[in-house]
């Protein structure tokens, strides 16, 4: 018996006697027939597979890429045990003033025990310390004060040892004297516990070894002597990096702000109850409290989004860039299987007329794109992997929850996902258009042209319109950001950036006894400093720009008023040196800066910012204006008189607007903490680092000195919206490219069409030039140039004896090289100039990328001659090559 297959089926055929018998196979043979079938298939035309899965491990493997980020900073849990009841409270001010948006003691402990929805409250304060290594060497941390219950909220258990009730207990004041008895004091209450802390889990091994026995020993501050309670939980991260925290004594009856505070809902509680039973305990504060907490309210956002702020709508951008990056590449390979399908079109008809059903046949076309979408997904996890890894080696891994991006399971059922999609996208559009054409019509389009019929020639073209559309969308996308993110770096901040480092210095311990002694030492290191070769500018303040440090809010009084309880005057406070505004490149607006003159036994002088002037003074002159500032009401004895203006300058972040403001000499308050910016000429930052560390040595060597420049300062507080403008940066030139490729491999079979054409064009009168400007404006410009631009060489719109013109002097042909290009360009730039630059030069980016990918086939289509076309295309159907080593194609 010879037999055959037919379409791939199980049917049997004798030719004998004509005789079909049917051997029904199980879905796993019939799906391993195919992947032969489709593995036969790739290793005779290696490129089509090649492109394909490239296209497809570039888009699933960014798509993968960004959602392990995704899932690495939104959506894998915190480490906490039931982490979505933790909530991160904050407060704010109702009437629009100035607060820190901190907690007050009283706002947090009333919340233990009064309400039905909180298990608990706790509250942490940040502040600065020097470490001494066993060596000596001084490094400034931050160690932060936690109320009692802190650890206990998150619920981790302790690596080691812990605080106690002890630790958190303030002891009783002192009673007063017994009538009759001078001095006598009656008994106190228990002596304060020694201080102690807990240390991270890092510093327990990097410091300690992970000694077990480390709880109970000595850990050296410049500022206090302390011992080790405890060892935090490995996973504990709160806050971000955090490695020292200490128990800080509670008094209800503080009202200043300086605690971020946290809570523990009930399982089962929702955030409204909660905030609901949160209103009266504020409205309680108010009353207790009225000047401290009139008009304020308690804020609360799931502890994860304080976390990871603004990073997580910026990822959620960026992944909507690279679903449209995969659904861009999963229509260029469906475009190319399109290409390839009418290439097949005679193969489909004869299989379907010897029998073969059409499902089979689809399902042949999807098994083909399932298993490209398979070798693009493996491809695509090794380079999302290889992806994320340069990421954190960029420096995202500086970014909340970053640190570590794991490929769980999570990760890799959203890979298989992305195969599954990808795989029926890519087969959707081929097996569609088999299944809603005829035999008769397949037939006709596998004889016509090697790219089908006009049915096929529509789909191609549908999709490469898709296409482009996909890639201008991504490039416009990526211009919104970069606009945006350029629009951030040119925001005037007030202050100079570049060529200035500045460090922290703490003057503490007995050489240091009084504010003289420390204003004293704080002007000798900055003669010293000025005094150093490229140094053109020293100054000192409390709180540099963009250091996230708490900043008192303080209510201002000018002199002969009242405060309005409605509108009270809201401003902040920094203490800065003289020569602080030069050094920073800051402008004086009005009046003078801080001098020598200003010293603590004189008339206090503020300098206030443009704000301050805007917002309270209403047209009035601000030098000389006296006003008096404090919290919660303004103190008369510290009214202070203006002595200049200076330009705002954004404190907290680039985008916030400045605050109103007034700045104090640093020699009338003098600061044991002061932050130094030094102005340097730009030459051999290094060797001036190494000077200045030098100079603090010779002074005090106890002091701590870590350089950073103001540069990556700023930069650091961008890095999030120049991670999502890098990231989109990328997308939009692989949308580009995986286009112009796409493109590319559809328009050698436009371009072999265009030979068969070339004969009746050159019959016409039409050059082969000619024939090259109209398949660029026709494949390569689908949505640029108008139809009329491209038909000009149409032989209806030539006069009668064009063609014998052309054949005897070469011709005019009515549309050159350079108009075709100038053409389809000035139409792309005149139709999207009303969607902004931003549109047009996407629109212009994909315009020069569809125009040169559509370059080489449509010179291919001209080069030859029409004899060669002719004579060739029997012999060689669908390539144009010399007929043999003796005939050459005529080059034109």
């Amino acid at each position: 018996m010879i037999a055959r297959v037919a379409g791939r089926r199980s049917d049997t055929i004798h030719f004998a006697t004509g005789q079909v018998v049917s051997q029904r196979e199980s879905p796993m043979e019939t799906l391993l027939q195919d992947l032969r079938f489709a593995l036969r298939g790739f290793r005779r035309a290696p490129a089509f597979p090649l492109a394909a899965i490239t296209t497809l491990a570039l888009g699933i493997g960014a798509t993968t890429a960004i959602f392990s980020t995704l899932n690495a900073v939104l959506l894998k849990p915190l480490p906490y045990p039931q982490a979505e009841d933790l909530y991160n409270i904050r407060t704010m001010l109702t009437d629009g003033r100035v607060t820190t948006g901190m907690l007050s003691n009283g706002e947090v402990s009333r919340l233990n025990g009064t309400t039905s929805s909180i298990v608990r409250a706790a509250g942490m304060q940040q502040a600065d310390l020097t470490l001494l290594h066993e060596d000596g060497t001084p490094q400034h941390v931050k160690i932060y004060g936690v109320t009692e219950g802190f650890f206990e909220l998150f619920g981790l258990p302790m690596t080691l040892g812990g605080f106690t009730h002890q630790n958190f207990v303030r002891p009783a004041p002192p009673r007063p004297a017994a009538p009759g008895a001078p001095g006598a004091q009656a008994p106190a209450g228990p002596p304060p516990a020694p201080p102690v802390v807990v240390i991270s889990y890092r510093v327990w091994q990097d410091l300690y070894r992970g000694d077990p026995a480390v709880v109970g020993k000595p850990i050296r501050f410049a500022e206090v002597a302390t011992t080790i309670a405890g060892v935090a939980p490995r996973d504990f991260d709160t806050p971000h990096r955090g490695d020292f925290w200490f128990g800080q004594q509670l008094d209800k009856d503080d009202i200043n702000h300086f605690f971020d505070g946290f809570m523990r809902l009930k399982p089962g509680m929702t955030l409204e109850r909660a905030n609901a039973e949160m209103a009266p305990i504020m409205k309680g504060l108010e009353r207790d409290f009225p000047q401290a907490d009139l008009n304020r309210a308690y804020v609360t956002r799931p502890l994860v989004a304080s976390v990871v702020g603004d990073l997580g709508p910026i990822l959620i951008i960026v992944m909507s860039a690279t679903g449209l990056l995969l659904l861009l590449g999963c229509v260029n390979v469906a475009n190319l299987l399109l290409a390839r399908g009418a290439a097949r079109a005679r193969e489909m008809s004869v299989r379907i007329a010897i029998g073969a059903p059409r499902s089979r046949i689809v399902r042949q076309l999807l098994t083909e794109s399932v298993l490209l979408s398979t070798l693009g997904a493996l491809f695509g996890l090794l380079l999302a992997f290889v992806g994320v890894r340069a990421l954190l080696a960029l420096g995202a891994s500086k970014l909340p929850r970053l640190d570590a991006v794991p490929f769980d399971a999570r990760v890799l059922l959203f890979s298989l996902v992305a195969l599954v999609i990808s795989g029926l996208l890519v087969g959707f559009a081929p097996a569609l258009r088999l299944a809603a054409t005829d035999v008769r019509t397949l037939m006709s389009e596998s004889t016509r042209s090697a790219t089908g019929g006009r049915g096929t020639a529509r789909w191609l073209s549908t999709m490469t319109v898709i296409e482009i559309a996909l890639a201008i969308i991504l490039v416009a996308g990526a211009g919104w950001l970069v606009r945006g993110f350029a629009s951030l770096r040119t925001t005037d901040l007030g202050f100079t950036a570049d060529n200035r480092l500045i460090f922290d210095v703490a003057f503490l311990g007995a050489k240091y006894p009084n504010p003289a002694a420390v204003d004293t030492a704080s002007r000798t290191l900055m003669e010293r400093l000025a005094a150093l070769p490229g140094v053109t500018g020293v100054g000192a303040t409390s709180n540099f720009p963009f250091r996230n440090n708490l900043e008192g809010s303080l209510i201002a009084q000018f002199h002969g008023e009242t405060v309005d309880p409605a509108h009270p005057m809201g401003t902040r406070q920094r203490i800065v040196s003289p020569g602080y505004f030069q050094a920073t490149g800051t402008k004086l607006l009005q009046g003078r800066d801080f001098g020598p003159d200003d010293r603590p036994n004189t008339r206090p002088v503020a300098i206030i910012n443009r704000t301050f002037v805007k917002r309270y003074l209403a047209g009035r002159d601000a030098i000389g204006l006296q006003f008096s500032a404090g919290y919660p009401a303004p103190d008369s004895r510290n009214e202070v008189t203006v002595v200049g203006v200076a330009d705002d300058v954004r404190q907290k972040t680039v985008r916030d607007e400045a605050e109103p403001a007034f700045y104090s000499p640093l020699s009338q308050l003098p600061l044991r903490r002061q932050t130094m910016v030094v102005a340097t000429s730009g030459s051999d930052v290094g060797g001036l680092q190494s000077a200045i560390r030098g100079q603090v040595r010779q002074m005090d060597p106890q002091i701590a000195v870590e350089f950073e420049l103001v540069r990556d300062l700023v930069s650091a507080t961008l890095g999030r919206q120049q991670l999502g403008m890098t990231l989109m940066l990328i997308f939009g030139a692989s949308a580009i490219l995986l286009a112009a490729v796409g493109i590319y491999g559809v328009t050698p079979g436009a371009g072999r069409h265009s030979r068969q054409r070339v004969r009746a064009g050159d019959e016409a009168g039409c050059a082969a030039r000619t024939h090259r400007d109209r398949d660029r404006t026709w494949r390569g410009l689908p949505v640029g140039a108008d139809r009329g631009e491209s038909d000009l060489c149409d032989p209806r719109v030539r006069s009668p004896d064009a063609g014998r013109r052309d054949r005897a002097g070469g011709g005019n042909y009515l549309l050159r090289d350079d108009d075709s290009r100038v053409a389809g360009l000035a139409s792309f730039a005149v139709r999207s100039a009303a969607h902004g630059v931003m549109v047009t030069t996407a629109a212009g980016a994909g315009g020069m990328a569809c125009l040169f990918s559509a370059d080489a086939p449509s010179w291919a289509a001209g080069a030859c001659d029409a004899a060669d076309v002719q004579r060739l295309s029997t012999t060689f159907p669908g390539r144009c090559r010399p007929h043999s080593a003796t005939q050459p194609c005529r080059r034109r």
